[in-house]
């Protein structure tokens, strides 16, 4: 591929001390508490009537830093399938979400 990309050349080292870093550690974990609270404030509610369980933790991978977003309850599944409660709430936050359905990781 010519013109603009001519010569570029990514620097691994330098991209893999940004994925380890503890500011890319902080602003990813921020954004997962966004989607967290989006989809708390959706307030949906388990057969019990309690609030559906919506938590945020770190997941690291070997080679990045990593925070997940879960719903820790059985209901979980079904809400996803139903309302997109995860879905939705990142896209709220600006994330673009890609799912097993259209070969896209989840």
């Amino acid at each position: 591929m010519a013109g603009a990309f001519e010569g570029f050349r990514v620097d691994s080292d330098g991209v893999r001390e940004l994925l380890l870093s503890a500011g890319f550690a902080s602003a990813v974990h921020e954004v997962a508490e966004q989607v967290a609270a989006t989809a708390r404030g959706a307030a949906r509610r388990v057969t019990s009537g309690e609030s559906l369980p919506v938590e945020v933790f770190d997941d690291p991978g070997r080679d990045r830093v990593g925070t997940t977003v879960a719903v820790p309850h059985p209901a979980g599944m079904g809400m996803e399938a139903r309302y997109g409660l995860l879905k939705r709430s990142a896209e709220a936050a600006g994330l673009e979400v890609a799912g097993l359905e259209d070969g896209g990781a989840s």
